[in-house]
């Protein structure tokens, strides 16, 4: 190399080597380039009422201080001769909140059984050894829900239909959603819609829904699925066989939501119908169907038999069996009572009745007016000659 190239060199490293005092600086502004910051994530978190809540943060702060003292806050606002408020000795607070960080960078925080009252913004603050002392203002806000139900009250079978548990803010944790119908868990469905499509009327009930691990559930609600009258019949209250001049009571029985409140009973081959209610009374042979009705539709029952028949001989023997006795004991009292008077009579005018004899036997009975009268009644008025009265006449004087 030649004396020219050597200070053409030389030149040029001088150009290029910068001056003592910047290398300096370069050196100062790298090693001091922690900050003061806090940091959240997330900073918005949505949680289910009386679950727990995990505030996850970090924080960095100028090489050469060690922490003195952390702790998280529910405001920044102070005077400036005080500090702001610790939550760990808030009395609202102190049972429920754990600390789970360090003195270091992670000041990750942790609330449970959270409520409505807990929804606000919540901040953390820390202290070092040089009373260097920062809060991270941008914060973490904390909402809470509960969960509800949404659901129209009442649907038509064969409809499509769609449950949507609902909360009043996206919650943070990706969750797993469980269904129950009547207090029995739908294991199949595990998002926060559950769609029923078609409805059927076995869906009917009470529908909840919950969060997987928590504990809170939605309130009840009550779907109402409506159909028609489906497996319509007749019940047949005691024999379809009856005898003339009886009746057989048939009801009619539906199953339908809302229940069938109008009935029309038909006999077969019939057009126009034989009666109207939920009962009818059959008097005469035929089959007989029923069809009930809602405001849905309407479905009739299967026909069934009646058979009328007339009374067997037997009845009517034991009809006349029992007139007859009824007409002999009838009689016999009337003849006996009837008796019973004219002893009474005979007894109490004994003279009167000989009196009344003796004027019939003392007419005349030869006169023309008794001659159509008879043997018997002429030989009562003959004198009892067998009686003690005529005993001693002679045999001759009595009459042959």
């Amino acid at each position: 190399m030649g004396v020219g190239e050597m200070g053409v060199a030389m030149v040029m490293s001088i150009r290029m080597t910068p001056p003592l005092p910047l290398i300096f600086l370069l050196i100062v502004h790298g090693g001091s380039s922690t900050e003061w910051n806090v940091k959240y994530s997330p900073s918005h978190i949505c949680a289910l009422k009386n679950s727990s809540v995990t505030m996850s943060c970090t924080y960095t702060y100028p090489a050469g201080h060690q922490i003195k003292n952390v702790f998280w806050t529910k405001t920044t606002d102070k005077r400036d001769d005080e500090e702001f408020p610790d939550l760990s000795v808030d009395p609202e607070y102190s049972q429920r909140l754990q600390y789970l960080g360090d003195n270091q960078q992670n000041c990750t925080v942790r609330l449970s059984h959270v409520t409505k009252e807990d929804e606000r913004m919540y901040y953390f603050r820390f202290i070092t050894d040089k009373n260097g002392k920062w809060i991270g203002k941008i914060g973490v806000r904390l909402s809470v829900t509960d969960l509800q139900l949404e659901s129209p009250e009442r649907v038509t079978e064969g409809d499509s239909v769609r449950l949507t548990c609902r909360s009043s803010c996206k919650l943070t944790d990706t969750p797993t959603f469980i269904w129950y119908r009547n207090s029995q868990r739908l294991t199949e469905k595990t998002i926060e819609k559950l769609i029923l499509d078609p409805v059927r009327r076995e869906d009917a009930g009470r529908y909840r829904c919950a969060v997987h691990g928590h504990t809170l559930t939605s309130p009840d609600i009550n779907l109402n699925v409506t159909y028609p009258p489906r497996n319509v019949s007749v019940s047949i209250n005691g024999s379809a066989e009856i005898v003339s001049g009886d009746s057989v009571g048939l009801m009619c029985i539906s199953d339908s939501n809302p229940p069938a409140l109008n009935f029309s009973w038909f006999e077969e081959n019939q057009s126009s119908a034989v009666g109207s209610g939920q009962s009818f009374s059959a008097v005469q042979s035929g089959r007989f169907y029923c069809e009930a009705h809602n405001p849905h539709g309407a479905q009739r029952s299967d026909a069934v038999t009646v058979t009328v028949k007339g009374p067997p001989v037997l009845f009517y023997i034991s009809i006349g069996v029992v007139c007859g006795a009824a007409v002999f004991i009838t009689k016999g009292i009337i003849w006996g009572i009837r008796r019973m008077k004219e002893r009474k009579a005979k007894q109490q005018n004994p003279s009167r009745h000989q009196d009344d004899k003796r004027k019939a036997c003392d007419v005349d009975l030869n006169q023309p007016v008794y001659e159509n009268a008879t043997a018997f009644q002429i030989n009562k008025c003959e004198p009892e000659l067998d009686s003690s009265v005529y005993e001693n006449l002679p045999k001759n004087k009595r009459k042959p």
